[in-house]
């Protein structure tokens, strides 16, 4: 099954037809071998890294298949307090990996960390 997730809901925001193609290898993304891009994911994957420090003590959902990311975030909501990093939640055909995932009792908060280098509405470059 191929999911909905947040960046392919983007992708179609963007172009319909783009998420018909996106995922599918007969169509590889040219975009994978981009520098700049991939200089961009980088700054992303280390704001994600020090916003962890922010939620000490949480427990990192590695892996990339889906399923096993699903069955390893569901153990961990068992606790009556956790914190994950890069949980996974599924509904339906929807699909999610969240930045961090706190639990207390039966409140979770679910926090997305961003890489903003401004502040629009403090900062103008006119």
């Amino acid at each position: 099954m191929r999911y909905l997730t947040k960046s392919r809901f983007k992708l179609a925001l963007e172009c319909p037809t783009k998420l018909y193609y996106t995922g599918k290898k007969q169509y590889a993304n040219q975009n994978l071998e981009d520098p700049f891009l991939a200089a961009l994911a980088d700054g992303g994957y280390q704001v994600g890294e020090l916003a962890k420090y922010y939620f000490p003590g949480g427990h990192d959902i590695k892996s990339l298949d889906y399923v096993e990311a699903l069955d390893e975030t569901n153990a961990l909501l068992e606790k009556d307090q956790v914190i994950i990093y890069e949980a996974a939640i599924r509904h339906e055909n929807l699909f999610i990996r969240t930045d961090i995932l706190v639990k207390q009792d039966h409140h979770i908060d679910i926090i997305e960390v961003k890489a903003k280098s401004y502040n629009k509405n403090k900062d103008s470059f006119f």
